[in-house]
């Protein structure tokens, strides 16, 4: 994202590229920061990268069946 520059207007082009990154940023930041409050990924429980990538991906894993489960559950209670 880029900032308006001190006493000066920001450019239209500018503003719509920020709201295309912010629109982006959101549904990411908002799964990471899941991830690190419900999962507890803030920390790694491993010294190697292969097991810490392991964990994050099963993390994950499981962060995407619970949200399909929740998403299921919603489509059939009316």
């Amino acid at each position: 994202m880029r900032k308006k520059p001190k006493g000066k207007p920001m450019s239209r082009w500018n503003k719509v590229r920020n709201k295309a990154i912010s629109k982006r940023r959101f549904v990411v930041e908002r799964t990471y920061g899941t991830l690190k409050r419900t999962y507890g990924l803030a920390r790694a429980r491993y010294i190697s990268l292969e097991k810490v990538a392991n964990e994050v991906n099963l993390k994950a894993i499981a962060y995407n069946l619970t949200r399909a489960a929740n998403i299921y559950k919603d489509l059939i209670t009316p």
